[in-house]
């Protein structure tokens, strides 16, 4: 943008730097071409829509700061300290809250409620950034985005608010085209706005133009070439696009900006153990469990059990996740990720049949997962309704799909792909793989990206016969190297075996050795008396035997 005009503010000697804003802001609004309403809007003096305390404004400040550089911990502690300085300080509860949600902490509704109760004492335009978080954490995402829009209609330059209606459109809505508009106008408005780029190689990546998703994220490595998320999001796209070595080190260039920058240190592990470097992998996981935040020691030791469920230990992995949820239990540590542990628990229960017992942990997983992420509440239930349909209880599993679809159809209809997921699920378990693809193809068209979409896609193309879309997704799923694929381990593997079976019914028998080798490989320490590692034995013996004719 272009300087319009500048203004030069001198203080009396009684002046704060508060009322400094408030002549400083008349000034500039004099200078603005502002819409006649804004024009004529009474200003209330700044602290009477911040908060009359100077050091819960710089702790606010200082987090914000944080905020923006994505140092979650750091800003969480400057939002904690501003408000022990003002109870009272609606925006420091709307940033917080977000932060606490985005951990899956159910301390979430309470701090919203809180910027919801002190938004009187916010300006008109904060009071539409607490009505949109708001409905943004309560699901109404109509809501969220129709007051990010009066903001803008109001406040053509908020940069912040093109920013939040980008996110919605690129994670929520899933409109990539419109996601970049908002993007662009919001770097538009300032030319500096490092998250703007950020969010912008993301939306590039998913529209499929990897060339533009770098240059996005390079933009955004110049302007904060000190910090750590930009490596880091450089090397998600790394990872997403097969490139393993490169994201591994933009994970470490991240971590040796900011050592204790838990989200790398985490993703790191990860490419590690895809590329089964198991004693890597344990270092950062372990690491991580020592560390001083006790959501990211949960992580850890989540984690750690992956790489056993990785191998097909199953019951080292039951003891590992059991110690884990003990800990979590001492720890006060039982949000998401201790979920994610009975999780683990439930499907590695599905795959020794015992389906009693992995519903029961699948009915805890979600009752913790309920509780700590609202909105999103329902997204693990298409998983129970999977379980109840592979026990037999198809008449429940129906049941739930059309809770699913009541619950979603009119007050977020852009979550109805996990009515589709439910359906493709169920369809898959009364053998009717044909069925279910009509309906995993369209959660996949709409849905965020998760290994489990695209792996139970190709399942059903290979059990109808449709090989060479089997043979596409397969490959596409196994290609790509993310947190989703991290956390559907025991499918992770089980992915090559499938692509093997897909190769030889296709008559593409070297390939199909390839991957009969890879995934017997990756299970060559598993538990006695896994079927796929028995076949997968007969298969390749065989298909080595048929080579040398």
């Amino acid at each position: 943008g272009s300087a319009i005009a500048s203004q030069r503010i001198a203080g009396e000697a009684d002046d704060n730097v508060f009322t400094l804003v408030d002549k400083l802001t008349m000034e500039i609004k004099n200078d603005l071409s502002l819409p006649a309403a804004a024009r004529v809007e009474q200003d209330r003096p700044v602290a009477d829509v911040t908060t009359h305390s100077h050091e819960a404004y710089r702790y606010y400040l200082q987090g914000v700061d944080f905020s923006l550089k994505w140092y979650d911990e750091e800003a969480e502690k400057s939002y904690r300290k501003a408000l022990e300085f003002d109870s009272t300080f609606a925006m420091a509860y709307y940033r917080l809250a977000y932060i606490e949600w985005s951990k899956g902490e159910q301390e979430h509704t309470k701090l919203i409620a809180k910027a919801v109760e002190y938004s009187d004492n916010v300006s008109q335009k904060e009071k539409h950034y607490v009505k949109s978080r708001e409905a943004y954490l309560s699901g109404n995402y109509t809501q969220y985005i129709e007051e990010l829009q009066k903001i803008v209609e109001r406040y053509h330059e908020e940069k912040e608010a093109f920013y939040y209606l980008g996110f919605a459109y690129m994670w929520g809505l899933r409109k990539h085209e419109e996601a970049v508009r908002y993007y662009n106008k919001a770097i538009e408005i300032d030319p500096l706005y490092k998250e703007a780029y950020n969010q912008l190689a993301y939306t590039y990546n998913e529209m499929g133009n990897f060339e533009k998703s770098i240059w996005a994220i390079n933009e955004y490595i110049s302007l904060a070439p000190d910090e750590a998320n930009p490596y880091d999001s450089r090397a998600d796209l790394y990872a997403y696009n097969g490139k393993i070595d490169q994201a591994i080190e933009s994970y470490k260039k991240a971590l040796e900006i900011k050592p204790d920058y838990h989200w790398s240190l985490g993703k790191l592990g990860n490419m590690y153990l895809f590329k089964r470097e198991y004693a890597k992998a344990e270092s950062c996981y372990k690491a991580l469990s020592s560390c001083a935040e006790k959501d990211w020691r949960s992580w850890g030791r989540t984690f750690r059990a992956c790489i056993l469920l990785y191998q097909g230990k199953f019951e080292e992995a039951l003891e590992v996740l059991d110690d884990g949820i003990a800990a979590d239990r001492m720890e006060q540590a039982e949000a998401v990720q201790n979920a994610y542990k009975h999780q683990f628990k439930a499907i590695i229960y599905e795959e020794k049949k015992n389906l009693n017992l992995a519903l029961k942990e699948a009915k805890i997983s979600i009752e913790i997962y309920e509780k700590a992420m609202r909105p999103m509440e329902f997204r693990w239930r298409p998983f129970y309704a999977r379980l109840l349909a592979e026990s037999g209880k198809i008449a429940e599993a129906e049941e739930l799909a059309r809770v699913l679809k009541k619950d979603n159809e009119v007050k977020n209809p852009d979550a109805m792909f996990f009515y589709w997921l439910t359906l493709g699920y169920i369809e898959l378990a009364k053998g009717n793989p044909k069925t279910a693809s009509t309906y995993l193809e369209k959660t996949k068209e709409v849905a965020i990206y998760d290994f489990g979409i695209p792996f139970s896609l190709a399942r059903a193309y290979l059990e109808s016969g449709r090989l060479g879309e089997a043979v596409t997704e397969f490959e596409k799923a196994l290609s790509r190297y993310d947190d989703a694929r991290v956390m559907v381990p025991i499918w992770a593997v089980k992915a090559y075996y499938l692509l093997g079976l897909a190769y030889e019914r296709s008559g593409w028998n070297k390939k199909a050795i390839e991957q009969y080798e890879e995934f017997l490989e990756i299970w060559k320490d598993a538990d006695p008396g896994i079927p796929e590692v028995e076949d997968a034995k007969e298969r390749l013996e065989k298909l080595r035997a048929e080579s040398k004719k």
